[in-house]
């Protein structure tokens, strides 16, 4: 069937061609944009078939580009590349290094974890009687006419997504730019095709935009934007407004009977430990996630100091002292943030954040009357 703005997707897959006709741009672009979906509700698909192909595909142009860059190189040779030159070294490792010739398998590797990719193995949805039965039948994706041996692959994927999207009674939606796909999908039951790979991720905005925002934001923090570090100075606040004026419970050690006339603290430094941040509930425009933090409070405290008299069986009154001190804790904090998920970071607003393991008690240490300097 042909996509429908009204069906609930569960699942997206995305065929060769698609691959080919961005350019094999795995880290940016659209394919790029498939890294929405990681931790998301919505199952990216990526049949061991399909991967396969990227891969080889990837292969060839890391070939051609080898080559081409080994040309230049070698034509560069009398001003560069002479002998004693210093960057002799450098052409080595470009030409002769075996990381080149893995770089085609890292990247699939590397675009599977950023993308949560669930990789299809077609042997566990897929018999040889049944695609052979397809075959023979001339079934969609198998043409009448043609090299129906060049169908082989495509027949695999769709046969064993089908198989899949059954079982587990989801919609999937395909991405390609192939007639077989097209043909196939008017009749499936649980695939339908497009051809317009942004039409296409725009159906899942309203369910992976939480996923994007934090994927954004990771990325943003993680080449210090200013926008994402804004970001973190707005969770600062709110932080801040969190422990201003808080009452942990004193505790102190002294020679002396003390009783406490209260306490109260702030926040003196907050950083985030990491960017490990972990969706809690999510819906079109919020989202509720924790991270982890390192927190500094400083607490003032006032405490009463008394003597027992042995005479009178009571305490007297000896002074009073003020005891500073910070602490610092780690915690994860819950950070509720609402707004358009799919815009600005500047647009954002925090609507509130929990510090899940506070500090609740703080040891001011021993307490002594203060007499003042000597003269």
């Amino acid at each position: 069937m042909s996509s429908d703005e009204s069906n609930e997707y569960g699942a997206i897959l995305v065929d060769t061609s698609t691959f080919d006709a961005y350019g094999l741009k795995l880290e940016k672009g659209f394919i790029g944009k498939l890294s929405q979906f990681k931790d998301s509700d919505i199952e990216y698909l990526f049949p061991d078939v399909i991967k396969g192909e990227v891969q080889s595909h990837l292969e060839k142009k890391v070939k051609v580009s080898r080559a081409s860059l080994e040309k230049a190189l070698n034509d560069a040779g009398d001003h560069l590349f002479f002998d004693g030159s210093k960057l002799n070294d450098a052409k080595s490792i470009l030409i002769d290094s075996n990381e080149v010739e893995d770089i085609a398998a890292g990247r699939v590797d590397k675009f599977i974890e950023n993308t949560g990719a669930l990789v299809l193995e077609y042997g566990n949805y897929l018999s040889v009687s049944e695609l052979l039965k397809q075959y023979f039948e001339n079934k969609a994706p198998f043409a009448e006419t043609g090299k129906k041996k060049n169908e082989f692959p495509d027949a695999i994927v769709l046969l064993a997504v089908e198989k899949w999207a059954e079982e587990k009674n989801i919609q999937v939606l395909a991405v390609a730019r192939d007639g077989d796909w097209s043909n196939y999908c008017e009749t499936s039951n649980h695939i339908d095709y497009s051809e317009d790979f942004a039409d296409s991720l725009s159906k899942f905005n309203k369910a992976t935009a939480p996923f994007e925002f934090l994927s954004l934001l990771i990325s943003k923090l993680a080449q210090d934007e200013d926008d994402a570090i804004d970001f973190v100075e707005k969770i600062r606040g709110s932080v801040d407004n969190y422990f201003n004026g808080f009452t942990p419970d004193p505790k102190a050690d002294s020679f002396h009977y003390w009783e406490s006339n209260g306490c109260s603290g702030w926040l003196n430094d907050f950083e985030l430990t990491d960017t490990n941040f972990k969706i809690v509930d999510h819906a079109e425009d919020y989202i509720i996630f924790e991270v982890t933090a390192d927190i500094t409070v400083e607490v003032e405290g006032e405490f009463s100091l008394s003597q027992y008299d042995t005479i009178d069986r009571d305490h007297v009154y000896i002074g009073s002292v003020t005891a500073s001190v910070e602490e610092e804790f780690t915690s994860e904090i819950l950070i509720t943030v609402s707004g358009d998920l799919t815009g600005n970071l500047y647009d954002l607003e925090i609507e509130e954040i929990e510090v899940v393991n506070p500090i609740t008690s703080i040891d001011f240490g021993t307490l002594e009357p203060d007499y003042g300097e000597d003269d």
